[in-house]
């Protein structure tokens, strides 16, 4: 066989669907996003289409959570069940109302921690999966470094405001594209709304990701907000089978946020195109 008729058979009989960038190197980010810290990568390459800043170490919030989420995932199952700690979360503070002793499965805590950023949640889960907050913080940072997530560092499972705590937009972005390869966490990010069946009764959150709600192809992901870190969103949409992750930190306000995420989720599917390199039964 030729070398020709060796490359037509290989193309048709895999039928490849490829993502390809628009360029090679990643640009800044449009003048019409404010955030000083931006970034926006495509999910099956890991491409950078445009960012800013995006290796700046600054605390991030509730976005730490995703590394609650994401031990959490890894090492307990969504059916068992957790008790809450003994943290009492302050009035201001996001909670998803647990009570003393409460029990309630790992399922419903992940939904709270994700879609309502339920602080009371990322305790409980801290503590069933690694028996106390602090062995809980070595698990997260040992697994930043094992993912080579070399601009971040974590003091507390929640994201409040503490010395030494910090991530950065790239991280928050690679962190996110490996959440993403667990379909649990993908349908939870994406509902505008939850209910946490188990516990002492059910409960109905919003979730404060309201671009999930708002516009139709954004599916994710999570929300942060502390005085230190201003408010930050780390997104995700898809169109035209370009799937892309953004972060945004230290906005002045959540419609800000809002703003700049849609910019650089439309920025980042704009740069790259989905194309079938030989379809099935193509002669070449």
């Amino acid at each position: 066989m030729t070398a020709v008729r060796r490359t037509a058979a290989l193309l048709a009989a895999v039928a490849c669907m490829l993502v390809l960038p628009g360029v090679a190197v990643a640009r800044d980010c449009p003048d019409a996003v404010r955030a000083p810290n931006a970034i926006v990568l495509e999910v099956s390459t890991g491409d950078v289409a445009c960012e800013r800043g995006a290796d700046a170490r600054r605390p991030v919030g509730s976005a730490v959570k995703l590394m609650t989420a994401l031990l959490t995932l890894e090492r307990a199952e969504l059916d068992d069940t957790f008790r809450a700690s003994d943290y009492r979360p302050a009035s201001v503070e996001s909670q998803i109302g647990l009570l003393p002793g409460e029990r309630m499965s790992v399922r419903d805590l992940l939904q709270g921690l994700l879609a309502e950023s339920g602080n009371d949640a990322a305790m409980a889960l801290a503590e069933g999966v690694a028996g106390s907050e602090r062995a809980f913080v070595r698990l997260m940072n040992r697994r930043a470094r094992e993912l080579e997530l070399t601009n971040t560092r974590y003091r507390n499972p929640i994201g409040l405001d503490e010395p030494g705590a910090y991530s950065s937009a790239r991280d928050l972005v690679r962190l996110t594209a490996v959440l993403r390869t667990n379909p649990f966490f993908r349908r939870t990010v994406n509902q505008p709304d939850i209910t946490l069946s188990t516990g002492v009764r059910p409960r109905r959150f919003d979730n404060r990701n309201t671009l999930v709600k708002d516009v139709g192809w954004v599916n994710g992901v999570k929300t942060g907000a502390t005085r230190q870190a201003g408010d930050v969103l780390v997104g995700s949409g898809r169109q035209n089978g370009i799937q892309v992750i953004s972060a945004v930190l230290n906005t002045e306000s959540k419609t800000a946020r809002n703003a700049d995420t849609l910019e650089l989720l439309e920025e980042g599917i704009s740069r790259f195109q989905r194309i079938t390199a030989a379809p099935v039964g193509t002669r070449i």
